[in-house]
């Protein structure tokens, strides 16, 4: 029997991201589906889109299970390109373009895509020579479509007349084959040690969660703003997955820029708005910021760290309806949400509590459960966690509790009002302006200088970005300048790594096990 819930947002049956496509063509084929600044598509447009991508891929070879990497910005053709990879029974995955080189070749050795589509620049860095020493394995596509097409690049409209030779008949068979458990995208998290492991995430997983997040934060109509990285899962799943399951409109713009928010907000009369914390802080502080061209808004709600007080206090008034919620890559969507009349305290200092079908407890070192207040690692049941990690089945068994519980790494405890508040995490691993900073990579890269014997990085509060990272030098002889080792650095690691401070000392200090005192550091950093 279906569920009020299912009435609202399809058929209980529908846990394939391509059913929710074709239901809403059905449903309203002439509607917004997505909108971008150079190309707007309905739900009959959006769906013929797919099928010619879906059939340009079956032409290029790939197959059930094949990986398919974009680098590009988020937009139209972004969304396309992973609906139809996913409903060919693919997985997709967003390659950063803040990335170096390497960190891009790192990806693309451990997902090994049969295609990689590519825009050739993205603002001021060109791309071009790192496709053209992609494996030779590896198909590049064109997304600018301005250069001679080689076999080595084809252009994307080459591409979608290849697929010319796919049938219907084949393109609907391979639709039909796609199950809901099937993964269909992975996204590159930082763990607290190691290289970054892919989350795998099934079609049923992003319906599930987005369900959810419909039924905590519905808007009427479903207008959702997306500008951030396609690597993300908060691009993905919290932002365009809820729209698609919602039947809503994805209004999308290339990047961050606060003066582009503001007028996609206005001209396409945005309902729902979900930003990390600093991105609302740089927008309202923006010159071109006018309460007036918010009015269409009915939710305005952030993720990925805490909002300070004061830009929880200017977020009232802004939109009916303000939130935070609490989710992870695995847990794939938010499974924390606060309430609908949520004071400044709980949205500034919690995170919400917990909704079915999810269940949250707070665990010691030893897995015991520990009562309200006490302060553990934050552990939580979800049918719709990822899959596992890509390649990795170690990492993937010691994420998993024996009792089928995932556990998160953060640290937390719940408030007398039964709202969860998060504390910190199990390692050191941080999060800046949104994104995860995980401090031994840093610590690797710095070691490399010749002029450095030694280096320790902290997290350290910062108003605008939540946290940033202060390194820690001991130099070999003379401290190289400050400026120098960023440059070394901007090689090495995307800019949101480089610490915005370096502090050259004698020493590192250390407890009495030989570790380093990072508690010590971060006093000393915080102080400094």
């Amino acid at each position: 029997m279906a569920t009020d819930h299912d009435t609202m947002h399809g058929h209980a049956g529908m846990n394939r991201l391509h059913d929710y496509v074709r239901h809403w063509n059905r449903r309203q084929a002439q509607a917004d589906a997505a909108i971008g600044p150079t190309r707007r598509l309905t739900w009959a447009t959006l769906a013929e889109a797919i099928d010619a991508c879906a059939a340009g891929m079956i032409a290029a070879g790939v197959q059930r299970g094949d990986r398919v990497a974009m680098l590009a910005t988020p937009g139209p053709d972004f969304l396309v390109n992973f609906l139809a990879t996913a409903a060919i029974g693919g997985i997709w995955a967003g390659l950063n373009p803040r990335y170096t080189d390497p960190e891009l070749d790192a990806v693309i050795a451990r997902i090994g895509p049969r295609l990689v589509f590519s825009a050739a620049a993205i603002e001021a860095r060109d791309y071009r020579d790192w496709i053209a020493n992609l494996p030779a394995a590896i198909q590049a596509i064109d997304l600018d479509g301005g250069r001679p097409p080689t076999d080595r690049f084809m252009p994307l409209s080459s591409f979608l007349a290849a697929g010319a030779s796919t049938t219907p008949v084949q393109r609907e068979d391979r639709y039909r084959q796609t199950r809901p458990s099937d993964p269909c995208l992975i996204v590159f998290t930082s763990g607290s040690t190691g290289t970054p492991k892919g989350a795998m995430i099934s079609h049923a997983a992003l319906v599930g969660t987005s369900k959810v997040q419909l039924q905590a934060w519905p808007a009427d109509p479903l207008r959702v703003l997306n500008n951030l990285p396609i690597n993300h899962i908060g691009c993905v799943g919290d932002l365009c997955c809820y729209s698609l399951v919602g039947g809503g409109a994805t209004i999308f713009t290339p990047r961050f820029d606060p003066a582009a928010s503001l007028a996609a907000i206005g001209d396409e009369q945005v309902t729902v708005w979900g930003q990390v914390p600093t991105m609302f802080q740089l927008t309202l502080d923006a010159p071109e910021f006018e309460p007036d061209r918010l009015a269409s808004l009915q939710l305005a709600f952030w993720g990925g760290a805490h909002a300070a007080p004061e830009l929880v206090s200017r977020l009232h008034g802004l939109a009916p309806r303000i939130a935070t919620s609490y989710g992870q890559t695995e847990t794939v969507g938010s499974v924390t949400f606060t309430a609908a009349q949520a004071g400044p305290a709980a949205l500034s200092e919690t995170v919400g509590r917990v909704v079915p079908p999810y269940r949250i407890r707070i665990v010691d070192a030893e897995g015991l459960t520990l009562d309200n207040g006490e302060e553990g690692e934050i552990q939580v049941y979800t049918p719709f966690g990822m899959s596992g990690y890509w390649n990795d089945p170690q990492a993937t068994a010691n994420v998993m509790t024996a009792d089928g519980w995932q556990r998160t790494g953060d640290v937390g405890t719940f408030t007398p009002e039964g709202d969860l508040k998060l504390v910190g995490r199990v390692h050191d691993v941080f999060k800046s302006g949104g994104y995860n900073i995980r401090p031994a990579e840093i610590e690797a890269a710095l070691a490399t200088h010749p002029a450095i014997r030694e280096a320790s990085v902290v997290g350290v509060p910062d108003p605008l970005y939540g946290a940033v990272a202060v390194a820690f030098v001991v130099a070999a002889g003379t401290p190289p300048p400050a400026d120098a080792l960023r440059e070394y650095l901007r090689d090495r690691l995307a800019n949101y790594k480089i610490p915005k401070r370096f502090v050259f000392i004698d020493a590192l200090p250390r407890l009495a096990v030989g570790k380093i005192d990072k508690q010590s550091l971060r006093t000393r950093a915080g102080t400094g």
